[in-house]
């Protein structure tokens, strides 16, 4: 015992030796130059080849998260690049206004990084989880081989209805909301279209299917091909709510009511607040909106006005703008708490999985022990990851193309619904999913209270 004692100790310091050298002789070239300690390395390394080899959902829940850890740490090593390095046309650089962006959240997402103002802003580029120089697209021959409409039909088609009663009709709504504050694209460039020919037989109502192509990087000169195409994120990549409160500055100032740092709403069914008709109608032209989206909106822009209710008691002499922003603030931190210990954990239902994401927030002696934790530790594993120094490891923060493309979660959406009465549960109106969709999804909402919608849809099983 003595011996492996004396041979644990050499090794860790020549572990922690061989760091001072590393620093002395390749010290940190900016500040995205990550490195962790040779003792980290090694530890990821063997996670990574415990993983591979028995798989860390197969060990025991604390073992399989020791395993994580080490996972998370390789990822943070070796899975973020950055792809602002590629040639740019010149960018106007964030103006900021006072010192309000010292403390307030900037409408377009620019300065939650002071060194880097429009690091994660709208505009910037999505970053990758893979090396650069294996981004490269395949030629289109070689993507519409085999036809993506044949691949689709074959192993996307829903035969059958398969309910998970693990989750509810919330789940789908949820996600899609969240996606809606990180992440988007923009509606394609139907100009230049991916043109898809459909099999015999196929009754599409259209002949090619024409798919509009996702935008071309504004920010890259035109006749660039010194490195593989990037894309701009015209959300703000930033966890800030920019689904409730938006990008746009006019359009952030228009659902705005200019008393109280409140959100417009107006009397609804059973008379209380819901979205103005008029902002509703204009979401249902947006792809992809449907009752489920209305209604989260719903919910936190009713719960930013709560906030600012609350505020208002304890600051009285606060402006308009400073009770938005400070209740801007608390609501995000709800999104992401919620979605952190709830949607995630209910999403990948595995005693380990729902052990780390809770220790994301809490640390790993959960909600019990976080308030003495956090006092005691700078740790993000002992007290959690809220609180502790911003560290965006090897690249800018950005949101990555394949952290976009995993969010396909079309599976969750039910092929009917049933809404029924909060009081007595008796059913009122039964719907198909189009009948939830765009314009009907907002006839929904304006025919029927919040809390029947919210009750059915907590209730709702879910389709895998």
């Amino acid at each position: 015992m003595r011996g492996l004692l004396k041979l644990i100790a050499l090794v860790a310091a020549a572990l922690w030796l061989a760091d001072r050298v590393r620093d002395l002789v390749r010290p940190p070239r900016d500040r995205f130059d990550w490195q962790p300690s040779y003792a980290a390395q090694l530890y990821a390394k063997l996670c990574v080849w415990i993983d591979q080899r028995y798989g860390w959902d197969h060990l025991p829940p604390y073992l399989g998260l020791a395993v994580l850890l080490g996972e998370r740490v390789r990822l943070r090593h070796k899975n973020l690049y950055d792809t602002s390095q590629a040639p740019t046309l010149p960018q106007p650089e964030p103006q900021a206004r006072g010192v309000e962006f010292l403390s307030d959240r900037m409408a377009s997402g620019t300065f939650n990084d002071l060194q880097d103002p429009r690091m994660g802003s709208a505009g910037a580029r999505f970053g990758r989880n893979v090396p650069i120089e294996f981004t490269w697209p395949d030629p289109d021959d070689r993507i519409m081989t085999p036809n993506p409409r044949v691949v689709s039909r074959e192993l996307l088609t829903r035969d059958t209805f398969q309910p998970a009663t693990s989750l509810n009709m919330l789940a789908a709504a949820w996600i899609q909301f969240m996606t809606r504050d990180w992440f988007s694209h923009g509606s394609g460039d139907i100009s230049n279209p991916w043109t898809v020919p459909l099999p015999a037989g196929d009754d599409f109502p259209q002949s090619p299917m024409l798919i509009p192509r996702t935008i071309a990087d504004p920010t890259r000169p035109a006749d660039d091909r010194s490195a593989p195409p990037t894309h701009v994120n015209l959300e703000t990549a930033w966890w800030d709510g920019s689904q409730v409160y938006p990008v746009d500055q006019k359009l952030q100032g228009s659902v705005r009511t200019g008393t109280g740092g409140k959100l417009a709403l107006v009397p609804g069914p059973d008379g209380e607040p819901m979205l103005p008709p008029p902002l509703l109608a204009q979401l249902a032209t947006q792809p992809g909106w449907w009752v489920g989206l209305g209604l989260l909106l719903t919910v936190f822009a009713r719960e930013h006005n709560a906030i600012c209710d609350r505020l208002l008691q304890d600051y009285p002499d606060w402006s308009d703008e400073q009770l938005f922003q400070k209740a801007r603030l608390i609501n995000a931190a709800l999104l992401a708490k919620i979605h952190t210990v709830e949607w995630s954990p209910a999403i990948i239902a595995h005693p380990t999985s729902q052990m780390a994401l809770r220790g994301n927030w809490w640390g790993v002696g959960g909600e019990r022990l976080n308030p003495i934790l956090r006092r005691l530790s700078r740790s993000d594993i002992l007290r959690g990851i809220p609180g502790t120094a911003t560290n965006h490891h090897a690249a800018p923060y950005s949101l990555t193309e394949e952290f976009v493309s995993v969010y396909r979660m079309h599976p969750l959406i039910r092929d009917e619904y049933s809404f029924r009465r909060a009081a007595g549960d008796a059913e009122f109106a039964t719907r198909d999913f189009a009948e939830v969709a765009d314009v009907h999804g907002n006839e929904l909402l304006q025919e029927a209270p919040l809390t029947t919608c919210s009750t059915r849809s907590g209730r709702s099983t879910r389709v895998r």
